[in-house]
């Protein structure tokens, strides 16, 4: 065999290397990854449940109380035909219509937000309107009406009332202290005096208690 020139030796030599580092440069390219990162999953969105304020229980409104009236006033009729007392307790009234000699009426009733609507056993009526210290209104009594102004009346002056076994008895004493009432065991007739300290009157003798009318009484 004879010896090779060293140039060919050289020449293989190259040719191997070259050989060697393409496919060193095949294999790396194989396992690499030329194409960009893939993207990181989005994370869940953990659900937050968020906490319910319980809605505050409403206060009730509060009601305000119908104001409450007592009173009695007291006077006479226009044309001065006859006393009038008219007592009202919150809804009820009473009145008494008097001439202290023959005419005289009881009557019962209401008091609605200021108006009094009356009425005796025997028909006679009276309408009348709370307006400060006075009641204005018409009464009508066996037919006939007569109209008022009368004006809240305080104690003596008020309205009065008694009963025995045979008679009733009515009184209207006046803001000036006179007093005005009828007698009535079924033929009237004037009432004697009423004492206005002890509420007392002497009938045939006897002492007989009056009763102070207040406006709820019912007869």
């Amino acid at each position: 065999m004879g010896r090779r020139s060293p140039l060919v030796t050289l020449a293989a030599t190259g040719a191997g290397l070259l050989a060697l580092l393409v496919a060193n440069s095949t294999l790396t390219n194989t396992n690499s990854y030329s194409g960009a990162a893939p993207p990181t999953p989005a994370p869940t969105p953990t659900a937050t449940t968020t906490p319910t304020t319980p809605s505050p229980t409403p206060t009730p409104a509060r009601t305000t109380p119908a104001r409450q009236f007592v009173g009695v006033f007291a006077g006479r009729t226009a044309g001065r035909g006859a006393a009038l007392a008219i007592a009202v307790k919150d809804g009820r009234s009473v009145a008494y219509l008097c001439d202290g000699r023959r005419v005289e009426s009881w009557l019962t009733g209401t008091q609605t937000a200021g108006q009094l609507a009356l009425r005796s056993k025997t028909g006679d009526t009276l309408t009348g309107t709370l307006a400060g210290a006075s009641v204005i209104g018409a009464v009508i009594v066996r037919g006939r009406q007569q109209t008022f102004t009368i004006r809240r009346a305080g104690p003596p002056a008020g309205l009065y009332r008694a009963k025995t076994s045979g008679s009733t008895i009515g009184w209207i004493i006046l803001p000036d202290g006179s007093q005005v009432g009828i007698d009535d065991d079924g033929t009237p007739a004037p009432a004697p005096p009423l004492d206005p300290q002890t509420g007392t009157a002497t009938v045939g003798g006897t002492a007989v208690t009056a009763t102070s009318i207040t406006g709820d009484e019912t007869f």
